[in-house]
């Protein structure tokens, strides 16, 4: 794990080629924040000199020991490798559209601040395997860029990839009962759909009873349509449906509940990427 946190330590200077650039951020709409990093809590959140607590959007990672918990694999490797990104650093935070949290902390993506480059911070702990992609509907703005960059930590068997918890599942057999109520990745080929009152199912065997399955509720749907391009027209070509999936293999991401079978409730389109 020490061999890791140096290897990320050391990409981070190449990450601001890779990576949006705080002059290019498109959640800047929504507002920013400049201060020092005074304090790390744990791998995804830190405090500014402002006096505000920052939850690093988009990602999770493992936890701290808490209430007599141990910590989770990694959790302290986390927070080592963000304490040694930013503490007593110059910082931007870019907030989402939700800028807080139920905790009353600041939701945002956080850059190191070294003139023209700008790392992002978010996108190097994802990078170095520190961290999956936790988004959601209404702050998911960065959520492609991490995506990929989660891919390529996986396919490099970086941090969290390499651990059994973390390895992808398979449709046909998912899951193992230590896999309830835990964030996992689930990839197989839809193989039926069915509307059941205000919610879509997606089927990924031939018994929904049994099998793996998603769920999507219609207030969600807005979310998988594509965006309007200002001055076109709609047309029957950019309308959405859900069959678009019917025969398609994909990757899901959420969390595992035990409803006929396994089932996962999906809310935007990044928890169900299609596989090239």
């Amino acid at each position: 794990m020490r061999a890791l946190l140096t290897a990320l330590l050391m990409a981070l200077p190449i990450l601001p080629s890779l990576l949006p650039s705080v002059a290019t951020a498109q959640l800047q709409p929504f507002g920013v924040l400049n201060g020092t990093v005074t304090h790390v809590s744990d791998g995804d959140t830190l405090r500014l000199n402002t006096g505000h607590t920052i939850r690093l959007l988009d990602i999770n990672t493992p936890e701290l020991a808490h209430d007599e918990r141990p910590a989770q694999p990694l959790g302290n490797e986390a927070k080592e490798a963000l304490t040694a990104m930013v503490l007593g650093k110059a910082v931007q935070v870019q907030m989402g559209a939700r800028v807080y949290d139920p905790y009353e902390r600041v939701l945002g993506h956080v850059f190191l601040r070294n003139g023209s480059r700008n790392a992002w911070v978010n996108g190097g702990l994802v990078r170095g395997g520190f961290a999956h992609v936790y988004t959601f509907p209404d702050n998911r703005v960065y959520g492609p860029e991490l995506l990929k960059l989660e891919a390529q930590a996986r396919a490099e068997g970086l941090g969290l990839w390499v651990l059994p918890q973390w390895q992808l599942r398979s449709a046909a057999t998912c899951c193992t009962e230590a896999d309830i109520g835990r964030f996992v990745l689930v990839r197989g080929t839809v193989k039926a759909l069915a509307k059941v009152g205000n919610r879509t199912f997606l089927n990924f065997g031939d018994d929904w009873r049994t099998d793996f399955s998603v769920v999507i509720d219609d207030k969600q749907q807005r979310f998988f349509r594509p965006a309007k391009v200002k001055g076109e027209k709609a047309s029957k070509k950019s309308a959405f449906s859900f069959n678009d999936y019917l025969g398609k293999e994909v990757v899901v991401r959420g969390f595992a509940q035990p409803v006929n079978g396994v089932l996962v409730r999906v809310t935007h389109p990044e928890q169900m990427q299609i596989v090239p």
